[in-house]
């Protein structure tokens, strides 16, 4: 892990502008109550109010709510418009910023629309709690369960909501936890979202986000399972 810091630091600061670490540029913390986590960057946009960011519904306790987003030294104000009830699938929020000084500098990531194979190179971005660079951890894709994909990145406590991305930089998921003991990483894959958020980015109705809650009884019963089966920890 202290490897992983120091790769990431370098290129958080002295090397930012560098093409191989851009995919930093997309990733921030976010501060909740006494909440810490990471959110993601998917778009950009005056229609949409600024910037589109993506996390889990756990890092902002299920609610509606003000947070506040930590980029390059700056603290920037956040508004989630949308977030799953806990309990439903998937434990995904979305949050705006409107376009200001401190946001010029964060560019959106790639949503990738695939399901990675077994074995697939990834790496996860994450903020770790108490620290203001983020760390990048390197696995490959375990399996995949019903709707959650693990992998054998060794995230830590304020990975919660921080984007999971091929070797290509596309994003392949968001963390939403790992296993109590172990090094088990549980993702939930952009392929259960992808859709959705790019239907949003296009229509700006807010409707459209409860597209991202399964109303499917069965799917619920199968995920609160998982859930329990698997003793995932949220970090």
């Amino acid at each position: 892990m202290n490897m992983c810091n120091e790769i990431t630091k370098n290129a958080g600061i002295e090397g930012e502008n560098d093409d191989q670490y851009w995919y930093l540029r997309s990733v921030v913390k976010i501060e909740c109550g006494q909440n810490e986590g990471t959110a993601i960057c998917v778009h950009t946009s005056d229609a949409v109010g600024g910037h589109l960011f993506l996390t889990c519904a756990h890092v902002v306790d299920h609610k509606i709510q003000s947070v506040i987003l930590r980029y390059g030294g700056h603290a920037i104000k956040g508004r989630v418009i949308y977030v799953n009830r806990k309990a439903v699938p998937y434990d995904i929020a979305v949050i705006i910023t409107e376009q200001t000084k401190q946001t010029t500098d964060i560019i959106p990531c790639q949503i990738s629309d695939k399901t990675p194979t077994i074995g697939q190179k990834i790496f996860s971005v994450g903020y770790p709690c108490r620290e203001y660079v983020p760390s990048t951890v390197f696995g490959h894709m375990h399996k995949m369960l019903y709707s959650i994909l693990t992998t054998t990145c060794n995230v830590r406590a304020g990975f919660s909501g921080g984007p999971v991305f091929s070797i290509d930089r596309k994003l392949l998921g968001l963390t939403i936890g790992k296993l109590n003991m172990g090094s088990i990483h549980f993702v939930l894959p952009s392929s259960v979202f992808v859709e959705t958020i790019n239907k949003y980015i296009i229509t700006n109705n807010i409707e459209i986000l409860n597209d991202l809650e399964s109303k499917c009884p069965l799917k619920t019963v199968l995920w609160n399972n998982e859930m329990l089966t698997f003793k995932i920890c949220h970090i």
